[in-house]
């Protein structure tokens, strides 16, 4: 079985296919940071720019982006990041569709469209800042928290020793959809602030 590398949310957006991600990374950077919210909603927006400021966020600034949480739903995943991904085809962002999905995904150039990866990033969503490493001070206690809970639920993977993903270490017998669940369980058990 060849090994295949599972990035962790923090580094792609949910629901997005490799090609998109990669090129959404490069385009705008990784994702940033923000604070959750105390309540238990499922996403929340972090507040505007403070008096003065630009209501348009630079690369640099995180204000007035949507803030995915670790119990934010993969509904309510997909629904800002194609938000985000519409934007961008508004602005001429050239993209696809992902194959079997009527939805469109983002393509083109860092440097071409700038200005269009400018303009929506107001609308990128923010991951949850417990899988960002800058932000999160026990990340990589946390990251091996959920490798051992990804595989006493029968996933058997080896976690990178930066903790930026990890790798399949044996096969499975859980579906996509049960590992997806196990993934998303595991997360919340594991990530905390």
């Amino acid at each position: 079985m060849s090994k295949l590398t599972h990035r962790r949310r923090s580094a792609v957006l949910a629901g997005a296919g490799a090609a998109a991600a990669l090129c959404l990374l490069a385009a705008c950077g990784g994702g940033g940071g923000g604070t959750a919210s105390d309540d238990h909603g499922v996403a929340s927006v972090a507040a505007p720019a403070a008096k003065g400021g630009s209501a348009r966020p630079d690369a640099d600034d995180d204000s007035g982006r949507p803030q995915l949480r670790l119990d934010t739903s993969q509904q309510e995943r997909d629904r800002l990041t194609f938000v985000y991904f519409d934007c961008l085809r508004d602005h001429g962002v050239p993209g696809g569709h992902k194959p079997g999905s009527s939805q469109w995904f983002p393509g083109g150039s860092a440097t071409r469209d700038a200005a269009a990866y400018k303009a929506c990033l107001v609308k990128k969503p923010l991951q949850p800042p417990e899988l960002d490493p800058a932000k999160n001070p026990h990340y990589l206690d946390d990251f091996r928290t959920y490798i051992r809970c990804l595989n006493d639920g029968g996933l058997k993977v080896k976690g990178l020793a930066d903790g930026s993903g990890w790798n399949y270490d044996g096969a499975s017998a859980l579906t996509p959809a049960q590992q997806d669940r196990l993934d998303h369980d595991c997360e919340l058990k594991a990530y905390k602030q």
